[in-house]
């Protein structure tokens, strides 16, 4: 509160102005300022379709400046991330089958965003990062099992809502799902506020993997491990299973006396078991069930990819994604089980693919050792599988958040205080 008098004539417009500005600081230098960038980030990070992607990248934007107080002033280890981006957009320019203006300019919008978002918590701290996306990625966890349970008990709730030719169904924008084959008997599998849950489970997996390895919060990665294979994803499960087996590896087994270790390897044993026996069944029902067509659409994706890209090693074929139809049409896989009506005009859902096809094999080879390299999260060659996994199954690598990452393994040092500390902050 101001001082007493503060209003009256006498104090003069100079104090007012004192105290706006200290107001203005202390919003700027507010946790949920960076919060809800970093919500924004998640939302246009393979969000529905329902998101208008290009005003919330400028709402992003301002509100890097607004926590920034409006001077951004990037750090000397950035460099070789602005001098990939300008190498990317002279080989865009100049390349020889031309560029699409719109596209282009699309794709930068989120390499601005991501470089902010970068310089954001490069600022905040590697801890910084990690608290917020527990806070964030909780609420997700609890969005995903919440889903099933309505979706199953109380479907009445839930209205149908098209999205760009899917038909979803809603309760309160909240809760949200689609079904990807009206004959199956599975249980719901929760969207969140994601396109598909195969984007979902990769937010659901890095809050397993903070509980785990960051947080040590073990009755949260229990929620985590739920809301996961709620979504049915194969790419989700086989992540999560990774990430479980790995903190038993190298966490959990080798601490105790001989007894108490000899105790835990039956645990871990039977914890395995358990998640091995629920994968398996469900990547038999996506290679031989009746959900085999997401097999043969991945499939289908990385051969007529791969094509491409021998095509087109050294400059790619840019951002364009007609320029995408036209080679796959030319070079599409052949053999394929997928019918026409599908595989024409596709894009590509592999996000690997889709990088070495855009800028060609040099200039993606910083990307790819980014993702082994970030900053923010220990273990890095875990992480980074866990990155690489998931963009196997999405084609969202150029967006914000997880430019982030890819980013934040191109410093030239490291910046970011080390993780591991964070639970003593909870």
């Amino acid at each position: 509160m101001p001082p007493e008098g503060f209003w009256t004539e006498d104090r003069g417009y100079p104090e007012v102005t004192h105290y706006l500005a200290g107001f203005i600081v202390l919003i700027s230098k507010s946790a949920w300022i960076r919060r809800t960038i970093l919500i924004l980030s998640i939302l246009i990070s393979g969000g529905n379709l329902l998101i208008p992607r290009l005003p919330v990248l400028f709402v992003i934007v301002l509100l890097c400046l607004v926590a920034r107080n409006w001077v951004i002033d990037f750090k000397r280890n950035m460099a070789p991330i602005f001098v990939l981006l300008a190498a990317i957009l002279v080989l865009t320019v100049l390349r020889p089958s031309g560029s699409d203006i719109q596209s282009t300019a699309i794709r930068f919008a989120n390499f601005i965003a991501g470089v902010l978002l970068l310089d954001l918590y490069l600022h905040a701290g590697g801890a910084a990062l990690s608290r917020d996306l527990y806070v964030v990625l909780r609420v997700m966890v609890w969005q995903a099992l919440i889903t099933v349970v309505l979706a199953t008990l109380f479907n009445f709730l839930f209205v149908p809502l098209v999205v760009s030719d899917t038909p979803y169904s809603t309760f309160l924008l909240l809760f949200n799902y689609h079904i990807m084959l009206e004959d199956s008997t599975s249980i719901i599998r929760p969207d969140g506020f994601f396109y598909e849950p195969g984007v979902f489970q990769i937010y659901l997996n890095i809050f397993l993997y903070l509980t785990l390895f960051v947080l040590k919060k073990w009755r949260q990665a229990i929620f985590a491990v739920a809301a996961v294979f709620s979504t049915q994803s194969t790419t989700g499960i086989v992540i999560a299973f990774t990430i479980i087996c790995w903190f038993i590896a190298t966490e959990y087994l080798n601490r105790g006396s001989l007894a108490m270790r000899v105790g835990k390897m039956f645990v871990a044993a039977a914890v395995i078991g358990a998640l091995a026996f629920a994968a398996s069944g469900n990547i038999k029902e996506k290679l031989m069930g009746e959900s085999q067509g997401s097999y043969w659409a991945r499939q289908y994706d990385l051969l007529t990819g791969l094509n491409v890209i021998a095509a087109h090693p050294w400059f790619g074929i840019g951002f364009d994604y007609e320029q995408y139809y036209r080679a796959s049409s030319e070079l599409g896989y052949s053999d394929t089980k997928l019918p026409d009506r599908i595989i024409q005009e596709r894009g590509n859902s592999n996000g690997i693919i889709v990088l070495l096809y855009s800028i060609g094999i040099p200039l993606s080879i910083p990307f790819l050792v980014g993702m082994f390299r970030q900053r923010f999260f220990p273990n890095r060659i875990l992480t980074g599988i866990m990155l690489v996994l998931s963009f196997f199954g999405e084609s969202i690598i150029f967006t914000p958040f997880f430019l982030l990452f890819v980013f934040s393994g191109m410093l030239t040092k490291s910046r970011v205080a080390q993780s591991a500390q964070l639970a003593h902050d909870f």
